[in-house]
């Protein structure tokens, strides 16, 4: 009866044995999969050149959202603060039309943002956008509005010239240096102090995302140490229960 029971212990060690291989396998086949099934994030389109007002632009599209920068500022707003690579507008599109955030360039008081909106028209071929556009005394105050038209006509490569930087890193680059409290849109009607943009606060640091896997993984391995040992006791046991009949 002992080395029955004994016997009887060494196979349910062995069982649990191929029952832990199994389960590491399919643990390891299923991460794997996960890995292989994961799909890369899509590409931003490449940045279309326009042109306004003789100052040659881009727009960059990512998603639904829109951003014109400019590539090549004509002499007047170079002189009023706009450079390669200045934000003029940031908005979104939604059944081609536009709303946002526009700017004006003042040598004094620096980007001044107003609510904007628009529509596309021939054909994605231009691009027309309008807002009540604040008008700033010297001491950078907001005194009157005026309606503001901001057009864009699309160019092709050859019209636009060789580009002075790479558009997409230098979008990616101002994107984060001017994203500046644009809750300060000037109303109609409204006259608040124009001050300085304040400073953007550093960016917190976030974990890296996970899909869950390390800790099923965790999981997984607690269980193989609680079998291991169980296996180990009955083995253990069978042995004494063999030594002793």
């Amino acid at each position: 009866m002992t080395r029955a029971v004994a016997a009887a212990a060494v196979v349910l060690a062995a069982t649990i044995t191929v029952i832990l291989q199994d389960g590491l396998e399919g643990c390891c086949t299923s991460a794997h999969a996960q890995t292989q099934t994961a799909s890369p994030e899509p590409t931003p389109p490449e940045p279309t050149i326009w042109d306004h007002n003789g100052s040659v632009m881009y727009l960059v599209e990512n998603g639904s959202s829109r951003e014109f920068y400019y590539q090549k500022p004509r002499l007047g707003m170079l002189d009023a603060g706009a450079h390669p690579g200045s934000l003029l507008f940031r908005g979104q599109i939604d059944n081609e039309q536009f709303s946002g955030t526009a700017y004006i360039f003042n040598p004094q008081c620096g980007r001044i943002p107003y609510p904007v909106t628009g529509t596309v028209l021939d054909s994605d071929q231009r691009i027309v956008l309008t807002g009540q556009a604040p008008q700033v005394g010297r001491d950078c105050r907001a005194y009157a509005s005026s309606t503001s038209t901001l057009e864009f006509r699309r160019l092709n490569a050859t019209a636009a010239g060789p580009s002075q930087e790479p558009v997409v890193q230098a979008a990616q680059e101002r994107s984060a240096e001017q994203s500046r409290s644009e809750t300060q849109a000037i109303e109609v009607g409204n006259s608040p102090s124009m001050l300085p943009e304040p400073s953007p606060s550093p960016p917190t640091a976030r974990p890296p995302a996970t899909n869950g896997t390390p800790s099923a993984a965790k999981e997984m391995d607690n269980y193989v140490w609680a079998a291991a040992l169980i296996a180990v006791v009955l083995v253990v046991w069978a042995a004494a229960m063999l030594a002793a009949a």
